[in-house]
């Protein structure tokens, strides 16, 4: 695969949030209602108002609890089933590889597929395009939105050098993000599950699987998982 990818390592993931926080910075997101229902994890999924959300799971893996994170956000499949499936021409492909919602293109109220979703909604695997959030207690429509890539900040001369990345790896303490050219993140990802299941995590692995089968295949995000994505209520295969 040509072009960058993103990689996010889990085994580093302090939860901080700060990439959420400065996903809504960055995309000029305001805050939304969220509830405390118990969990850290907050809000409880993406939305209209966030493109990124760090997800908690407790687990008993080996008879010992653990506390996983997972950095939800769109996979930018290869293959971008979205693209094909938006009727209004709102989703394109960018040359570098990041998948966005065009400015002015997205009109959810002339948009539906079955059941009432919108075409980018029931086709995506992950269910990743979000519409909806609540401010104030009133629900708020927008477009359809999700991460973009932070396509425009790689070319941004407002810039220094060094920030031209994506605003959560840009602002990640512990350095679990990165951005690399598509084949240097999957070696990566590859060599750090070698180093991780020969260091106390047996069932590490990069996820999402990149033989998936069509029409989605590679991602040009990828996670390294300590343990198996169905731990972490993550779909094994589209």
């Amino acid at each position: 695969m040509t072009g960058k990818r993103i990689l996010v390592d889990t085994s580093k993931c302090q939860a901080c949030k700060a990439c959420q926080v400065a996903c809504k910075q960055w995309h000029s997101l305001e805050a939304e209602d969220t509830t405390f229902t118990g969990s850290y994890q907050n809000p409880p999924d993406m939305s209209g108002a966030n493109l990124t959300v760090v997800k908690f799971t407790e687990a008993e893996v080996g008879g010992e609890l653990r506390f996983l994170f997972f950095k939800d956000m769109c996979r930018h499949c290869k293959n971008t089933p979205c693209v094909g499936a938006c009727r209004l021409g709102a989703i394109v492909k960018k040359p570098n590889g990041a998948v966005i919602v065009k400015e002015g293109k997205c009109d959810p109220a002339n948009c539906t597929a079955g059941g009432g979703q919108r075409s980018c909604e029931a086709i995506c695997p992950y269910n990743v395009p979000k519409l909806n959030y609540v401010k104030d207690g009133m629900p708020v429509i927008t477009k359809m939105r999700k991460c973009d890539f932070c396509y425009d900040r790689f070319a941004d001369a407002r810039l220094p050098v060094a920030s031209r990345k994506p605003a959560c790896m840009v602002t990640c303490p512990p350095g679990a993000i990165m951005v690399k050219a598509a084949d240097t993140v999957l070696n990566r990802a590859n060599k750090r599950v070698t180093y991780l299941k020969a260091n106390g995590y047996p069932n590490a692995n990069v996820y999402p699987s990149q033989t998936g089968t069509p029409p989605y295949g590679p991602t040009r995000v990828l996670w390294v998982l300590i343990e198996d994505p169905s731990v972490y209520g993550l779909p094994m295969e589209p």
